[in-house]
């Protein structure tokens, strides 16, 4: 079973109207169980970046993606703290309860020689040859070299370091930091670090997936101590065991078997000691993070015809087949009769007479006029989706449509061009599918019912992304404590949502691969629906 967390990360579970209040109490209550740890907010549009820019990026696997992804976020967010919190040449740390050493005193007062600029290593270039194959990015500051590893733990017991970053000698560095990422809040938390000796001689190894571990109550939580140590006694030269060598034969042979299609890391494939011997070589890592992304690169596109085989059972239905049979006009009809606000964006007016009123090739030109010039959301969505529904033919519709798709950074006008481009050309590989299904759960919603939406996409890498949407389709609100599930192939949960007072919708969104089977869940009280995905 191969599926994964949404690439959009704020989709992930719930999403409601006390989103932000809740984030705001979880940060609070966070930073008082931890006042010398470091809280660093970032906004849904640096999450959306960090996506972007791995997405630029090739990979050769799901796991690889993600894997840039958080080690992306959680670089740029690292980055922009160090640059701007003033923490770092200013202390605040108090001796109170601590002897009078020279490192008490000193965590009072100004750094005496400030924090260099940052820099990446090796450099920015080479990131994406190490995320292929292993977790933890890299940055020197005055010639101290740390290690950020990133996580989505949501209970963090240990910092789990790769066994490269502290046995390859170019790779080993003076501090190793555990970094927790809570992508719907939108903040990352500095759990404490560790030091090379530390790690190294007390570290406990894992020796079935090559890491060095540190339990998470023998971290140092307080980073301006490692900035202080810095100043007052700077780290030596680290001293690590050589590595064996190996021959450019042997490298070609390994890059080739290593290149090999696969959903994991090679790195646990072959012996570490050959293992580090070829990554450690940035010609030979970089060469095999090509190879690898170019198996993968020819992997064939997605038709979603493929995907309709999901949705033969009786009920399920296009968005226009609920609209006309809830007895409300479809968006075609919508649109002719001014029952939008659309069209005043269109023609300028209102009029009846307007050629979008009578004329669609025009409507199509006009709709693609708006969708290149405009940049409201609010008016592009209904804009993109109708047209999916009045510009069959259009070559040129079809050509904007897989444009938007490749370059808007907006999800929801980036899945309903997929959707839309699905109705005009079923057969271009970037096409989406989109079904609902009314459900009644029996009395518990007391006579009312709920619209089940389920939207798949193909992904530039091969994979599917899977969006499930449940709304009322009566009233405004869904009752409260209805749960959305979604069971993997060995019936665990997966991903869930739960309804609270006045949402307006739940929904889940992630990602998977060709043959995945998957179960969705609808449950209220003791009343439940189900059903079988197969991507």
């Amino acid at each position: 079973m191969k599926l994964q967390n949404t690439k959009y990360p704020k989709y992930q579970l719930t999403i409601n109207q006390k989103g932000d209040e809740s984030m705001k109490l979880r940060l609070e209550d966070l930073a008082c169980l931890h006042p010398d740890q470091v809280l660093i907010e970032f906004s849904p549009e640096e999450r959306e970046q960090a996506w972007q820019q791995t997405q630029a990026q090739g990979y050769s696997n799901q796991a690889a993606r993600w894997r840039a992804y958080l080690n992306c976020l959680c670089l740029n967010t690292f980055l922009s703290y160090l640059d701007t919190e003033p923490n770092l040449t200013k202390p605040n740390l108090t001796g109170a309860n601590l002897l009078e050493t020279a490192l008490d005193k000193a965590l009072n007062k100004p750094l005496d020689t400030p924090l260099n600029k940052p820099l990446v290593w090796p450099d920015l270039g080479d990131l994406p040859s190490f995320w292929e194959v292993v977790n933890g990015t890299a940055v020197e500051l005055n010639q101290t070299r740390l290690v950020l590893i990133p996580s989505e733990e949501i209970k963090f017991t240990a910092l789990r370091v790769p066994r490269e970053w502290v046995d390859i000698p170019e790779w080993a560095s003076h501090y190793y930091v555990a970094m927790q990422l809570n992508l719907e809040e939108c903040w990352l938390q500095v759990s404490g670090y560790t030091t090379y000796q530390q790690l190294r001689d007390h570290g406990n190894y894992d020796i079935i997936d090559e890491t060095y571990a540190v339990d998470a109550v023998d971290l140092i939580e307080d980073l301006n101590v490692m900035w202080v140590t810095e100043e007052l006694t700077p780290s030596p030269k680290l001293t690590v065991k050589p590595m064996a060598r190996l021959s450019s034969d042997e490298a070609t042979t390994l890059i080739k078997q290593l290149s090999q299609e696969t959903p994991y890391s090679p790195r646990l494939d072959i012996p570490f000691a050959k293992w580090q011997a070829l990554v450690s070589n940035s010609k030979w890592r970089k060469e095999l993070y090509q190879q690898r992304s170019l198996v993968y690169s020819r992997k064939p596109s997605i038709n979603l015809l493929s995907w309709l085989d999901n949705f033969l059972e009786a009920a399920w239905q296009t968005v226009e087949e609920i609209r006309a049979g809830n007895g409300e006009p479809t968006l075609r009809l919508a649109y002719r009769s001014q029952q939008t606000g659309l069209k005043d964006s269109l023609n300028g007016n209102s009029s009846a007479s307007s050629p979008f009123s009578e004329n669609i090739p025009e409507a199509v030109t006009a709709i693609i006029k708006l969708l290149k010039t405009n940049s409201s959301k609010q008016t592009n969505l209904p804009a993109i989706e109708l047209l999916g529904e009045i510009a069959h033919g259009s070559l040129d519709a079809i050509a904007l449509l897989a444009d938007m798709i490749n370059t808007t950074e907006d999800h929801d006008l980036r899945r309903q061009a997929a959707v839309s481009l699905g109705k005009l050309d079923p057969n271009h590989p970037q096409a989406g599918i989109r079904r609902v299904k009314i459900i009644d759960l029996e009395m518990q919603l007391n006579g009312s019912q709920v619209a089940f939406m389920v939207t798949l996409i193909p992904e530039a890498d091969g994979g599917i992304n899977v969006h499930l949407r449940v709304y009322p389709t009566n009233g405004k609100y869904l009752k409260t404590n209805l749960q959305l599930l979604v069971l993997d192939q060995q019936g665990e949960i997966f991903l869930s949502a739960q309804s609270r007072s006045a949402d307006n919708w739940i929904q889940l969104e992630f990602n998977g691969e060709r043959g995945d089977r998957f179960m969705v869940k609808l449950v209220l009280g003791d009343a439940s629906f189900s059903k079988e995905f197969v991507l």
